[in-house]
Order: structure tokens, then sequence, then C-alpha cells
């Protein structure tokens, strides 16, 4: 749970590390990073899909895992940044009264925090915080690559589409794009999937007591945005739909045994 610290540390020293850094790199938007994240995630999980571990660079496989997991939170931070500005940093913090100034910084966070944790991306943040800590799964890979693979094409095709290497998936991509809304809920469905067999794995000694807590808090936060809140509605009624059929015909069955 020591990773979880870094993240913290980069926001409350983020101007300290933007005038160390400004002069160095680029002056770029927070979206525009937020893009260039996403190639970078879609580049690390394919690292880590692909079993290159059968020709000597399995050694690669857990860095890669991690960047993608790193990937995903900054370009979520940059995100929101991007969209509802930068949070207020902590003003006035005295070490004497730690306890009135944490209670005046959450006051001056709240509305930022409101607006925040309603959006599409907060989520996508708090995932990738999960399973940065936790074992590392392909199916959490699969969920955060077609989420990337989404908003890199996406902008691609509005503002990139002479791009040459765009134009290699662009005809992959207008197919995909005319099926979105399966593709959306099937991607919600794994995702209510996953939850359910982090349950499952409880009883298996690779169980994850933490991570399953955290991920079905996840799932409630999925389920309350508005955005995905239609979509995991459909998953959910789906697997209802499946537990009663599998249900009626387990009683037929036994009827007919009878």
């Amino acid at each position: 749970m020591y990773w979880l610290l870094i993240p913290a540390g980069l926001f409350f020293f983020r101007e300290k590390i933007a005038q160390i850094l400004a002069p160095i790199l680029p002056q770029v938007g927070a979206l525009r990073a937020a893009f260039f994240l996403h190639c970078g995630l879609l580049l690390t999980a394919s690292l880590y899909i692909i079993p290159i571990e059968f020709v000597g660079f399995g050694f690669i496989k857990r860095p890669a895992y991690l960047m993608s997991m790193w990937f995903t939170t900054i370009s979520s931070i940059f995100t929101l940044t991007g969209n509802y500005g930068h949070p207020p940093t902590p003003q006035g913090f005295s070490i004497k009264a730690p306890r009135e100034s944490f209670q005046k910084f959450s006051v001056q966070l709240q509305p930022w925090l409101q607006k925040a944790t309603m959006s599409a991306d907060f989520p996508w943040l708090f995932f990738s915080l999960i399973f940065l800590t936790a074992y590392p799964t392909l199916w959490a890979l699969a969920i955060l690559g077609r989420r990337s693979l989404w908003s890199v094409c996406t902008v691609c095709a509005r503002d990139h589409p002479e791009s040459r290497l765009f134009k290699l998936f662009a005809s992959t991509w207008q197919k995909l794009k005319a099926r979105e809304a399966e593709v959306l809920d099937k991607s919600a469905l794994a995702e209510v999937m996953l939850g359910l067999w982090l349950v499952v794995s409880i009883a298996l000694p690779t169980r994850q007591i933490l991570t399953c807590f955290l991920y079905w808090n996840y799932l409630r936060i999925r389920f309350q945005v508005p955005r995905s809140k239609p979509a995991h509605t459909k998953a959910w009624m789906l697997l209802e739909q499946k537990r009663k059929s599998a249900f009626s015909g387990a009683s037929l069955m036994r009827l007919r045994m009878t």
C-alpha cells in the first residue's frame, strides 16, 4: 500500500515539481498529456499480454504491468485537471493544529471533489490505484486497454485522421465505433464479472480481501456515475436473468428426476 503515497506526494508537491520540470519539458496541456499516457498504456499493456517470456523477456512483464497502472493513474489525474481545473492546495496548514487544518482543507476541497467524483474519469483513478497494489491480472489490463483504445482512437479520428499509424487501424476503429453501445455494455459486464471473481477467489490461496473490498466500492461508484450507470444496470440485469434461468433449469431438472 506504500505505492499510494506516491500520488499523494505528487499532488501536494505538484507546484514545486512543475517549477523544476518547466525548463526541461515542453508545455503540454493536461488533456494532451492524458492522450500520450493512454498511448503509453496501450504499449505497456501489450508488452504484458504478449507471451514474451517464451523468448527470454519475462522480466519485462512486471514493470510493464506497473507502468500500465501508473499511466492510467496519471492520465486520470490529468483528465480531471483538464476538465475541472486544479484541486485546491492546503493553505495555512499548522502542525500544532492538524485536525483543524484538515477540516479547513476538506471544506476547500469539497466543491471540486463533488464535481470530480461524478465524472467518468474519477472511478478509473480509483481502479488503477486498487490494482497498482494487487496481484497482476490480465482482466484488469483488458478493461483499461479497451478504455485507452477508445480514448486514443477518438482523439486521432478527430485531430489526426491523416496519421500513418492511425490509417492502419482506421477501418477496424470504424467497425468498433459502429458497435460502441455493445462494446461498452460488454466492458461493463467484464467489470462486474471481475468483481464476482474476486469474491470467489477469497476461497482460494491467492485471495485478495482488501482488493475485493475496494473493488466493490469501485463498482458502487461506477453504478452511481450518470455516464456509466446505464451500462452497469444492463450488466446486473443480464446476470440476474442468467441466475433466474439457471435456477429454473435446475428446478426443472429436479422435477424430472423425481
